[in-house]
């Protein structure tokens, strides 16, 4: 994991302009219950920042908690489709974020870059996150804007 980590955060500086740090999160495989109960109680504790689907039948599918400096991925992930790589390189977004003390206006400031970041790794493999994710255009701006 820690040489996967490595490659995620020399991609991600490179083309996204992330600082570059190689303090690494945890990395915990937690079940779907597991990640809802993490994602919905921790909105009122910590800023976070998550993958949360369309989809009714399952919600939060990755998670990053700043405090903890640790990304947290369903149970049976194992990283062998540009889908579940691109979870990796989303919540990876959010580390840099965190460990590089960068500011943003609202949470969904902080989401544009991690979901451009993961929609560029989908894209090397000839996807996108509406193939991947059910992701549409709408959402993702919705998902990526301040409305206030």
């Amino acid at each position: 994991m820690e040489a996967l980590l490595t490659a995620v955060v020399l991609w991600l500086s490179t083309n996204y302009n992330l600082p570059s740090s190689f303090e690494h999160p945890r990395v915990q495989f937690i079940s779907a219950k597991e990640m809802n109960s993490h994602f919905y109680e921790g909105i009122a504790r910590e800023p976070h920042a998550a993958i949360v689907l369309n989809q009714p039948e399952l919600d939060v599918v990755s998670l990053y908690s700043n405090e903890a400096k640790t990304i947290y991925l369903l149970d049976g992930w194992k990283g062998k489709t540009p889908g579940e790589l691109s979870m990796l390189v989303h919540e990876m977004v959010h580390h840099l974020q965190n460990v590089g003390q960068l500011k943003f206006a609202c949470s969904q400031e902080r989401e544009r870059v991690a979901y451009k970041a993961q929609d560029g790794w989908l894209g090397l493999f000839g996807t996108d996150l509406m193939q991947e994710f059910q992701i549409d255009p709408f959402s993702l701006h919705v998902k990526t804007t301040c409305f206030y």
